[in-house]
């Protein structure tokens, strides 16, 4: 016998992402830790679906705009629907999760949306333009909830590329941004490239990869010749030219990354060389040096050991020149503690604050004790200043820091890792 919905839902909204988060709170008949989904699938004429694989998904939200597979793929709970379209499943735990088809981007359908009671949910993933994580239906179940009758409504996909995005070794580079390129050639003599994939969304080239490594491209929309560029950390696959009819979509397409290795190497020397390096200011002759840390403590101890501090911004045109010289996308630790109250600012060297570049032009409050220690970074996008508490969610991702010292080394110093 099919439950009556009785739950809530609410809309969580992250950076311009939305994902539709659905709560449900059944009067439960089950003292169960575990609960249970179960429903049957059909297609745009009602008629059920059989044999389609499914999938639950457990994910968490590592970055506003990243939410990853909290459980390998070989975990997730799977199931087939019979010959009337049903499915069950049984044993799901209380944690967030999304309703996919099994793999992710390599099934014959693309789920629309799910009808709960009287409720419809919409999933913009099977959308063009947008990305193929993007809309899916999150949800948590409460402990011991037998959720029944779902129904969920699918169509068969439009005209596209599926692709497999493979390493050298060929294991899937699984639940991953990559750049898509996807050319047309028309009578020959006319190359249109266009962006990466109607899965790929607003970041336009930008596509991800599901947990076997396969991606989705909606661009294709009429019939030409067809070829898939995939660009990830300056490794780069290239496939021939296929030719695609009116609606036609083509699905064996794999791409192996086989020089990623080597990329990689190369970055990473040219990484450590440039840590290795110490740029001199010409305004006030002072020296610069970019550094990795796992915290601000280690940065601290890293600037003792070369006999420098964490940087002091003194004015405006430092803080330009410092932009310019650290453009990339990321925090960095500054010279700045939140003083504790009735204490005046300073930074780390000793030298007072004549100048702020605050987030938001706000100056955060002061603190009242030494057990709440605030250091400032420098953020990630406008490069101004933030004050990143222990219970920060941006914690986690400073891992740089910005030394400066007044005695200009006559050699570069060796790199700090």
């Amino acid at each position: 016998m099919t439950r009556p919905y009785s739950g809530s839902f609410h809309v969580v909204i992250l950076a311009g992402i939305v994902a539709l988060t659905l709560v449900f709170s059944l009067d439960s008949i089950a003292q169960e830790d575990k609960s249970s989904l179960s429903g049957r699938v059909v297609d745009p004429d009602g008629k059920p679906v059989a044999g389609l694989k499914l999938a639950i998904k457990p994910v968490e939200i590592k970055a506003p705009r990243d939410m990853v597979p909290r459980t390998p793929f070989s975990s997730w709970l799977r199931v087939v629907t019979d010959e009337e379209g049903r499915f069950f499943f049984p044993n799901i735990d209380a944690v967030s999760s999304q309703f996919v088809m099994f793999p992710e981007s390599a099934s014959d359908f693309e789920i629309i949306s799910l009808e709960i009671g009287d409720l419809t949910f919409y999933s913009t993933g099977f959308l063009q333009n947008f990305q193929t994580w993007f809309g899916k239906l999150t949800f948590t179940i409460e402990p011991g909830t037998h959720l029944e009758g779902v129904v969920v409504n699918v169509k068969p996909p439009r005209m596209r590329i599926r692709g497999r995005v493979l390493l050298k070794d060929k294991t899937p580079l699984a639940n991953t941004d990559v750049s898509l390129t996807v050319r047309r050639r028309q009578r020959d003599t006319f190359l249109l490239v266009l962006p990466g994939g109607g899965s790929s969304g607003a970041s336009g080239r930008g596509v991800r990869t599901d947990a076997e490594g396969y991606f989705v491209s909606y661009y294709p929309d009429e019939a030409s010749e067809y070829s898939v560029i995939v660009k990830y950390e300056g490794a780069s696959a290239k496939s021939r030219w296929f030719r695609l009819k009116e609606g036609q979509q083509y699905d064996e397409l794999v791409l192996v990354l086989r020089d990623l290795e080597e990329h990689r190497a190369r970055r990473s020397e040219r990484e450590k060389a440039r840590q290795a390096v110490w740029v001199v200011n010409p305004q006030n002759n002072h020296a610069y040096k970019r550094i990795k840390c796992d915290s601000w403590k280690d940065a601290k101890a890293k600037a003792e050991a070369e006999n420098a501090y964490f940087v002091a911004i003194n004015d405006e045109a430092e803080q330009k020149w410092l932009e310019a010289l650290y453009p990339e996308k990321t925090f960095f630790w500054i010279g700045l503690r939140v003083p504790e109250k009735g204490a005046t600012w300073q930074w780390s060297n000793g030298e007072s604050v004549s100048y702020a570049n605050w987030i938001a032009s706000q100056e955060p409050d002061s603190v009242s004790t030494d057990d709440n220690e605030h250091p400032v970074a420098m953020e990630f996008f406008s490069k101004r200043w933030m004050a990143i508490g222990s219970k920060s969610p941006f914690l986690p991702i400073v891992k740089h820091a910005i030394l400066e010292k007044e005695n200009i080394p006559t050699e570069p110093a060796e790199a700090t890792q």
